[in-house]
C-alpha cells in the first residue's frame, strides 16, 4: 500500500510540472517572473544557490533579471527528489 501511495504521489508531481509546460508554450508572458518575485516564492538562498551553480538560468530585460517560473519549479522538484532518493538509501541500510 505504501509503494501505491508513492506512485500516485510522483504521478500527480509529474502532471503538475506537464500542467506547467503547458501552460508555458501557450501563455509565456504567465511564466516569467522578476528576481525580486523568485526570491519571494522559493527563497533567497536557495535562488542564490541555483545561480552560483549554474542551474537557474535567468534573462535581462532592461534593469530586470527574469526568470521562468517552470524552469526554478523543475529544480526544485529534482532536488527534492534527489534528497528523497537519499533519504530512502539510508533508511535500507
Amino acid at each position: 500500500m505504501e509503494r501505491l501511495t508513492e506512485i500516485m504521489t510522483d504521478l500527480e508531481r509529474v502532471s503538475n510540472l506537464i500542467a506547467d509546460a503547458i501552460i508555458r508554450r501557450t501563455n509565456p508572458c504567465e511564466d516569467d517572473i522578476t528576481e525580486s518575485a523568485a526570491r519571494k516564492l522559493y527563497g533567497d538562498r536557495w535562488l542564490r544557490q541555483m545561480k552560483k551553480c549554474g542551474l537557474a538560468k535567468w534573462s535581462r530585460v532592461g534593469s530586470r533579471n527574469i526568470y521562468s517560473r517552470h524552469q526554478l519549479d523543475c529544480l526544485r522538484d529534482a532536488e527534492r527528489e534527489e534528497a528523497k532518493l537519499i533519504f530512502k538509501r539510508l533508511g535500507k541500510e
